[in-house]
């Protein structure tokens, strides 16, 4: 479900900005707002541009670099009409920005090699930060070319196969299903 309201897009970057209680980057921002498709990148820019100039987002600087949270006004329009999103869009996009965040925050290194079998590849995929294991995944994959499908994509979408799992151990799983 994308929303293309440009009001709820606002009021959903607001919320989880509120909510996320921290500085962000811009990058991680709209990665934190498009990682599960309910707003799309172009709308993303436009609206985030706009809560700057309304004054609802203020960007500061931070160890020379810009950051952005969310200002008073911004806390009080939000806290008036966050209503107008939907409570389970606000919640998964919540979680899901959490995950993230805390990925992002211990430098997590991913790895994922092929051993090949017999007739087959074991698969060993791996998220392990300075202190961690995060996620360690280690399958036998009967085609070798389907392996290294599996590799590629876990090597560009870590984040998401982390996501997916911790989804299915949780039971939280609707988003995985929704058409």
């Amino acid at each position: 479900m994308e929303i293309t309201n440009k009001f709820e897009i606002k009021v959903f970057m607001l919320y989880l900005l509120k909510n996320i209680g921290e500085p962000l980057d811009i990058t991680t921002i709209g990665e934190v707002v498009v990682q599960d498709a309910f707003v799309n990148y172009f709308d993303f820019s436009v609206c985030f541009s706009d809560l700057l100039e309304a004054g609802q987002v203020l960007e500061i600087e931070k160890d020379g670099e810009k950051y952005y949270e969310i200002s008073e006004l911004g806390i009080s329009m939000v806290s008036e009409v966050q209503g107008t999103v939907y409570a389970g869009i606000r919640d998964k996009a919540l979680r899901s920005a959490q995950r993230l965040i805390a990925l992002k925050r211990h430098g997590s290194r991913i790895s994922c090699e092929l051993t090949p079998l017999g007739r087959g590849c074991m698969l060993n995929a791996a998220m392990v930060d300075n202190e961690k294991t995060i996620l360690r995944i280690e399958t036998f994959v009967a085609s070798e070319e389907f392996a290294k499908r599996m590799q590629q994509h876990f090597n560009e979408k870590a984040e998401n196969v982390y996501k997916g799992v911790m989804a299915l151990l949780s039971g939280d799983v609707d988003f995985i299903f929704d058409e």
